[in-house]
């Protein structure tokens, strides 16, 4: 007589496939410590949001500090100015070119600010955020920060040509590095997959 296999009752029995719909232990155990990493993460995204908060609160307070020193500091050449009738056009340009600085740092808070609002929105919940920003994805995100990028060297580019000396710089050379950037930039943005 052939025996196959082992007849005792009490042993258990060889595995079997799990029924279809049905998932084995170790696939529970995997599905259920990938949904605990993703309900996780959110506090990882919510270290983002605050951090680039963070910066974007600092940037406006420096940009709110730079606006008051620059003022105070304009009213002594403003008196003279009004006082002797005289206003010195490089004094004037000066303070452009500070002002357009200002503005830049403005412009860079509020990237960081966006950056920090898409990625609660996107990660975490609804944002508070205006109606012309709509974030739906990370690249609507990238492309928010590439055109506040193009903005912001645009900036960068109007303040050095305020305070460039034609003797002493080329003013061509600096704007052709900048329109280099915001071409490949724009080509970026053009060509990417929607």
């Amino acid at each position: 007589m052939i025996i196959r296999g082992n007849m005792d009752p009490d042993a258990s029995e060889p595995s079997k496939p799990p029924e279809p719909g049905k998932r084995s232990p170790e696939e529970d155990r995997i599905n259920s410590m990938i949904l605990a990493f993703a309900v996780r993460s959110r506090y990882l995204f919510t270290l983002a949001v605050i951090g680039t908060g963070l910066i974007a609160i600092v940037l406006f307070i420096y940009g709110f500090l730079f606006s008051i020193i620059g003022l105070l500091g304009a009213i002594p050449f403003i008196l003279r100015a009004v006082s002797y009738s005289g206003l010195d056009m490089a004094i004037v340009r000066e303070y452009l070119a500070q002002s357009v600085e200002i503005i830049d740092i403005f412009l860079i808070a509020t990237v960081f600010y966006l950056i920090s609002m898409g990625l609660f929105e996107l990660f975490i919940a609804k944002a508070p955020l205006p109606g012309w920003v709509e974030i739906r994805n990370l690249d609507d995100l990238k492309t928010k920060l590439l055109a506040l990028a193009v903005i912001a060297l645009t900036v960068i580019f109007l303040g050095t040509a305020l305070t460039l000396k034609a003797a002493t710089s080329n003013i061509l050379d600096f704007g052709l590095a900048i329109a280099a950037m915001i071409a490949a930039i724009s080509l970026y943005v053009w060509v990417r997959p929607h």
